[in-house]
């Protein structure tokens, strides 16, 4: 047990006051006894809460004494005989008299043999036994006395108290206190291991406390029937109230449990009082309201209460309630434990759970479940319940209930209403998305919109911004003109979230050009303004802007809104966007160079993807957080290439529109590790051919200026892929997409030699990668200047460095070279080798090592080492000893 000790000095063994030893209890009782058979005796309160173990030490204590051959008195004060002691000293001593007297007479019966004296309950003492405590402690006790008293502190009245405190003053007076177990404590008296999850949980819900403990783990064992003991002795009302208490939980008041009761005031309140005195009832925080003494008591009274007098009371306590304007979520537990089924019954369980869902989805699915066990079949409320339930379950972390649900209520005869079945396509939608069914979920949407009456209502405006939503995901096409539509409704509603969502959907429907510029600057200034909890009620909303503006190249933007998002949906207690904004986060990150922030984000948006079972959102994110590793770690790490491949195989070519985007990832990691060819490959693949029409617009000139710089080291043809990014981006008319096609420029002309050419476009690339924002992308541009710069592009370098130094990936390019220059010198020998390889012979003809030549060109050493092989058996040549010689006499 733990010690706390609220006396700040104790009684050394030379009666100097000397700070308190950190000593369990039952230490500081014997070191007390051991005092007391030297002939320094003392008085020891010993406190703590009902069950804590003052009874238990105080018999540790007596058989203690028993061994040492010290006399013992010991006994109990209780409600009907509180002065005992005075008894218990009169049998002792043989005295008889005031307790002055007998106070001498317990001092004289002390010599010389010692004197235990051991009062249990000490809290129901009467006036007499506190003055013989006076009368003890006025001089400090010279003989082998020792008075030890257990009390409850909360039930002790204050004459008592300030006796002791005055003890302890003068330093007769020893105060003791019991704390609760420690976990290891608990565990031992369970039997049970200390990493059992049960002992945890039981031990803090009991606090320590043994009784409370064993009466958790044993509810029909000793310990609960003596706490149901301290109820046994109750009168009748005393009983109905503690019983009512119970019922209303929480904390009650004198009124409240004389309705539930059905007693009059003033009986309930004498009552109360009662309970109050045997602290079974403690008044609480709030004035004139009353708490259980702990929480245990209120679970083994309630369950002890005759089931039907229980179920009355509940109904009392549900009508008690009502008219006291108490929130749904506090009535409707009276509603399930004795439901009636009654239209008012089901608005309660209605309230809550949407009073819930702003914190505790998972308790709103619980509330709309009981109100659907007792709706009336084909009752509408029954259908306006499911389609509750279908976003309940969705915001609960739950796509696959949502999705099941929403089939079972779409196929409902008679047809749901339009309104009844657009309330539950917005949550059912979304849940079909992060299945991986996003365009079963369009298609559900898509037929309701051209179904909506000419005079929509106000949930038009959520079915737009959910089908936004799929298609800045999936590829979902919009309804023409629903968003205009949408917006009017929203405007003439005065719901500003619902336009904020609105000029989301229409900015990213007009492909993210300057069109739709002030449409997202008018949606980023609503949610801006817009408060906390407001957002948390329709978070579709902040999704849709923060996906428009990561579409629009608003890297900064959707960083804001995604991290807002993701703080405000965490307090709600909702999990299901979590996801998609944690991508978003994940992305925008990555583009504005924070790769640290960017794969911390993916991988949190994996976790939680992979928990709900949405696969394609935790391929999704596994391609992202490949996508920042790769430059985060070392050449040569498997990680990313490894998380590529996984994010690969669960989206597979033509699979989702997130396919490219895991496509995209795994050719990075292979270009990363050296292997151009796979990369080339692996887009194409994905891309589903040259013109990649299956790689989103958005994508395709980084999709490009990838194939172009893959092709480069590969020695493969890239003219045209240099040509196909610069008719995506003039075709799109993006600025942030512009420098992508100027860098696969670049490329081409450093596979023709024009270096000089390469390095300005190059350094143009880097200049419109840092206007846009891309820091990353501005330094790979800047190193790639460099490298085409034979012995001179040292400050490029030098710049690109510091860039990817502030991203956090300073290994990245730590080992990129200046290009060292391919000889000009044209022999008939050399016609027979490609541009690549050519440059391999000049650095491997200089001396330079496999490795070197593979850090310069940012290739594999054994794609240096194939290309050897290649140069050798051309060239007619079978060491690099003969390369050296022959490149010697070349130049």
């Amino acid at each position: 047990m733990l010690v706390r000790d609220t006396a700040e000095h104790r009684i050394g063994t030379s009666g100097r006051h000397t700070p308190q030893a950190q000593a369990t209890p039952a230490d500081r009782l014997s070191q007390a006894l051991a005092r007391a058979r030297s002939g320094r005796g003392g008085v020891v309160e010993l406190v703590g809460e009902p069950g804590i173990g003052k009874t238990q030490a105080l018999t540790e204590l007596t058989r203690l004494a028993r061994v040492a051959g010290i006399p013992i008195a010991a006994g109990r004060c209780t409600e009907v005989t509180p002065d005992s002691p005075l008894t218990l000293a009169a049998a002792v001593t043989g005295a008889t008299g005031s307790p002055g007297e007998l106070a001498d007479a317990l001092r004289q019966a002390a010599d010389p043999a010692g004197l235990l004296v051991a009062v249990d309950d000490f809290h129901w003492a009467g006036e007499d036994s506190v003055r013989l405590v006076r009368a003890l402690t006025q001089t400090a006790l010279d003989v082998g006395l020792l008075v030890v008293i257990a009390l409850r502190p909360t039930q002790t009245h204050t004459g008592l108290l300030a006796v002791l405190a005055d003890g302890r003053d003068v330093g007769v007076v020893e105060r003791v206190e019991v704390g609760p177990l420690t976990l290891p404590e608990s565990a031992r008296l369970l039997g049970c291991s200390i990493k059992d999850p049960q002992v945890r949980r039981l031990h803090e819900r009991a606090e320590g406390n043994p009784r409370y403990l064993l009466a958790l783990a044993a509810p029909r064992g000793a310990a609960a029937t003596a706490l149901l003991g301290e109820k046994a002795s109750l009168g009748p009302d005393a009983t109905r109230v503690l019983e009512a208490a119970a019922v209303l939980g929480g904390s009650v008041d004198v009124a409240g449990v004389a309705e539930v009761a059905g007693l009059p005031r003033e009986r309930a309140c004498a009552a109360t009082s009662v309970l109050v005195r045997r602290d079974l009832l403690r008044p609480s925080d709030r004035p004139r309201e009353y708490v259980f003494r702990h929480p245990v008591l209120h679970t083994l009274y309630y369950d002890d209460i005759d089931i039907c007098w229980r179920a009355a009371a509940h109904r009392r306590a549900r009508t008690l309630l009502l008219s006291r304007g108490a929130p749904h979520s506090v009535v409707a537990p009276h509603v399930e434990r004795a439901p009636q089924g009654s239209d008012e019954d089901l608005t309660v369980l209605a309230g809550a759970a949407q009073e819930a869902m702003a914190g505790t989805p998972a308790q709103a699915v619980h509330w709309l479940r009981v109100a659907l066990d007792l709706a009336p079949a084909g009752a509408r409320a029954r259908n306006e319940l499911a389609s509750a339930l279908v976003g309940a379950l969705l915001a609960s972390g739950q796509p696959t209930a949502s999705s099941v649900l929403l089939h079972q209520i779409l196929r409902s005869d008679p047809p749901l209403s339009w309104e009844a079945r657009a309330h539950a396509l917005v949550p059912g939608a979304l849940a079909e998305c992060l299945l991986g069914r996003a365009r079963e979920g369009g298609s559900l949407i898509a037929a309701a919109l051209a179904e909506a009456p000419e005079d929509p209502p106000a949930v038009l405006v959520r079915l737009a911004v959910v089908q936004g939503v799929l298609a800045s995901l999936e590829g979902v096409a919009l309804t023409p003109g629903v968003a205009d539509v949408a917006l009017r409704v929203a405007r003439v509603h005065g719901d500003r979230l619902g336009e904020m969502g609105v000029l989301s959907v229409r900015a990213f429907g007009a492909g993210g050009g300057a069109a739709s510029a002030a449409d997202l600057s008018a949606a980023a200034a609503i949610a801006d303004a817009a408060a906390d909890p407001d957002l948390a009620a329709d978070p579709e909303c902040l999704v849709m802007l923060a996906s428009a503006e990561s579409y629009s190249g608003r890297y900064r933007d959707a960083r804001r809104h995604a991290a807002r998002g993701v703080t405000v949906i965490r307090r709600s207690g909702g999990r299901h966007l979590l996801p998609l904004l944690y991508n978003t986060l994940s992305n925008s990150c990555r583009r504005l160079g924070e790769l640290d922030a960017a794969q911390e984000a993916a991988a949190e948006a994996a976790r939680i993807a992979e928990q709900m079972g949405a696969w394609r959102l935790h391929g999704l994110a596994l391609a992202l957080r490949s996508l920042s590793l790769a430059w985060l770690l070392p050449q040569g790490d498997r990680e990313p290439v490894d998380l590529a491949e996984q994010a690969a195989a669960i989206l597979p070519p033509g699979s989702s529109t997130w396919s490219a985007t895991a496509g995209l990832a795994l050719a990075q990691a292979a270009l990363a590790g050296g292997d151009p060819r796979r990369a080339v490959t692996v887009i194409l693949d994905f891309g589903g051919g040259p013109g990649l029409d299956d790689i989103p617009d958005v994508l395709r000139p980084w999709s490009y200026e990838l194939l172009a710089a893959a092709s480069g080291r590969a020695d493969l043809p890239l003219a045209e892929w240099a040509s196909r990014a610069a008719a995506v981006v003039d075709r799109m008319g993006v600025p942030y997409l512009r420098p992508y096609a100027v860098s696969a420029r670049a490329h081409l002309l450093r596979s023709r030699n024009d270096l000089a050419g390469a390095t300005a476009l190059f350094r143009e690339a880097a200049a419109l990668f840092h206007t846009a924002g891309l820091a990353f992308s501005q330094a790979v541009a800047l190193a790639e200047a460099a490298r085409c710069q034979p012995g001179a592009g040292r400050a490029d370098l030098a710049l690109a460095r510091e860039v990817a130094r502030r991203c956090g990936a300073g290994r990245a390019l730590a080992e990129y070279r200046t290009r060292p220059s391919v000889t000009e010198v044209t022999h008939p020998m050399l016609s027979v080798l490609t541009r690549r390889e050519q440059e391999i012979a000049s650095m491997a003809g200089t001396g330079r090592k496999t490795k070197d030549i593979s850090n310069s060109l940012a290739i594999s050493p054994r794609t240096v080492d194939v290309h050897l092989t290649r140069i050798y058996r051309k060239l007619n040549i079978a060491t690099r000893a003969e390369l050296a010689r022959l490149m010697a006499s070349i130049a």
